[in-house]
Parts: structure tokens; sequence; C-alpha cells
């Protein structure tokens, strides 16, 4: 379907999006596992991000949670310092700072954030599709399982990855509570559930959520829910950090061959044919392209977590996670033309 669809230059590609059938349903995206550096990278800055996720509710500053978000009791505390009720004030204007924060740096460096730091990013591409690629396989075998009937394999991986997701998923929402009434107090409630019957609740009710996007809802809390890809288009500009397609380089498209048509020119004056030079030698063979690098592969749209073809321009749809880049790269190097 991705295809059918990447390939149509009408422009329609930007009436609806990857994760809806024409049909008006749920289309799910399986895409390949990516390699390369900058994927090698991410994955060691999502290492880096968890422990301090993780490790977090336990570091407290004058016997005070360091960070912690009670809206229950009205008590917020950022990096140590306690903000009560009258102190919204300061708080606010400490929101609206990190707004324009967020604002400018997505002008400078576009939505880097989306596919490196973004907690939805994180959990899903360096989490819960890792455990999904050991469990179903890489994208051709995810699509196989979904497609094959129910049997003994298709049982056992659905139970084993329904029982995996749904322990991360709360072990997420434990430490998602404790930001918001510290994790001593949720340490406490936890010794005794019968007599917090409402943090249990609450827990199951995050656990839920929880499971809920990173087993159905997936790719679609970036695409349709979060705002702000929808306010990239007026947040970037020309001179804003972008993962884009390269058109100057690419088009057109075509095949790779592996013999190129051939010019032959001169080592000392240059033209064509052969002339007398000293060595009465021809320069070396110079190939003649009659298209660009991009050999129309669809290498960067198997990659893609959101299903897009990169080379239809800037779309809200990406995430900056640079999937693409390594892909292109591992292309390129077989067909021995320079990386991105």
């Amino acid at each position: 379907m991705i295809e059918k669809k990447v390939q149509d230059n009408s422009g329609s590609y930007r009436d609806s999006v990857a994760t809806i059938s024409k049909e008006g349903k749920r289309n799910f995206i399986n895409p390949k596992k990516p390699k390369g550096r900058l994927y090698n990278l991410r994955t060691w800055f999502s290492i880096f991000y968890l422990i301090v996720f993780f490790t977090l509710p336990f570091i407290k500053v004058h016997d005070e949670p360091l960070f912690m978000l009670n809206v229950l009791e009205r008590k917020f505390i950022i990096f140590g310092m306690v903000f009560w009720p009258q102190d919204f004030f300061i708080f606010g204007i400490g929101m609206l700072t990190f707004v324009v924060f967020v604002i400018v740096f997505s002008v400078v460096f576009g939505r880097v954030f989306c596919g490196w730091a973004c907690p939805q990013t994180i959990f899903m591409e360096m989490v819960f599709r890792k455990i999904e690629y050991w469990i179903d396989g890489d994208s051709n075998k995810q699509k196989q399982l979904r497609e094959m009937p129910w049997n003994a394999e298709k049982t056992r991986k659905r139970t084993l990855k329904f029982i995996v997701f749904f322990v991360i998923s709360f072990i997420i929402a434990n430490f998602f509570l404790a930001y918001l009434i510290s994790m001593d107090k949720l340490l406490s409630y936890l010794q005794h559930p019968a007599q917090n019957v409402g943090t249990l609740i609450s827990l199951l009710v995050f656990t839920s959520v929880f499971f809920f996007v990173y087993w159905w809802f997936r790719e679609q809390a970036c695409i349709v829910v979060c705002p702000y890809g929808r306010l990239q288009g007026v947040l970037l500009d020309k001179n804003s950090i972008v993962v884009a397609y390269d058109h100057v380089r690419g088009e057109p498209r075509g095949k790779h061959k592996k013999e190129e048509d051939h010019d032959c020119k001169c080592v000392d004056c240059k033209e064509d044919g052969a002339c007398k030079s000293i060595n009465d030698k021809l320069a070396e063979v110079q190939p003649v392209k009659t298209h660009g690098d991009c050999i129309d592969c669809f290498a960067c749209v198997r990659v893609c977590p959101t299903g897009i073809d990169i080379r239809n321009g800037t779309q809200l749809e990406c995430v900056n996670c640079t999937a693409c880049i390594d892909a292109c790269d591992a292309i390129m190097t077989s067909v021995k033309n320079p990386k991105v």
C-alpha cells in the first residue's frame, strides 16, 4: 500500500496519512529495523534517557523529591525548589519560558526533539519496538504473522507480546505516578494496597492508557494527537535543520545499473576521442549518469516509523528520527556512491 501511495505524483499523498486505509480502517505500519551510525547513536542516547527517567524519582534534595508535580496537593517541586499555589505566577513564567524555548529550539533544530528525546518516541521505538522485533521478527515476519490464521505459533507470540507489553506499561505507570505523588508515597501505598484502592485504580488506568498507546495506537500519537507536529509548518524556516531529501542530487530517480554509458576523454586536451599525448594514453574513462543518485529502492520508506516517503518533502508525520538517512547510507555504500 505504501509503495503505491508514494509513487503517486499527483500530490494526493498529502490528503491522507499512512496509518489510515482508503476504507478508513487502521493501517498498521511495520517498519524495517533500522541499522546505522545514527540509529546506534539514538540507542545510546535512549539508554541514558531511560536511566535518568527511572532514577530521577529516587533522588531527593532536603528530604524532598528532585522533581514532582503533585496536582492533587498543589505542590510542585522542580529541581529541589518547592512551588505552592501562591507561587503559581513564578511557575507560570517558567512554563511560558519553556514554551518559548521549544519554539526557538524548533526554529533552529527542527523536530529533533520528536525523534530523539520525546518520551513517546523513546518508549515506542527503543523499548516496545525492539521487543516486537525480538518476539515477532523484522518487518516481513510481522506482516506474515498478522496475516496468518490463528495457530500455535501466532497464539504463543501474541500472548508473550501481550504480557511483556502490559508488564512494561505497568512499570512505566508506576514511575509516572511517582512523578506525581513521590516515590516514597507510592511505595507506602503499594505496601498496603487494600487501604489504597484509589491508587491501585489509578495505576490500572495509567497502565491501560500506556498499553493502548504502545499496543494499538502507536505512531498515531505523533501523527494525530500531538500538536507539535501540526505546528512544525509555522515553526520551521529555510534555515531550520530538518531531515530532507536532496532533490538536486537524487533526481531524476532511476534503477542502478552496473554498467553505465561512458564518455571517453583524453588526458591532455580533454576532447572526445583519442589524441596523441606524451604517453599515448587516455584518461580514465568517466561514466556518464543518465539519472540521479536515488535508485528508487524504497529503503527509506520501509524503515520509516510513520510510513511516509521523505522524498515527497517535509511532512507533519516526519519525526526526524533519521532512520531514512541510515537506510540511504547503506544503499549508497552498496552502489559505491557518496553517503548522505
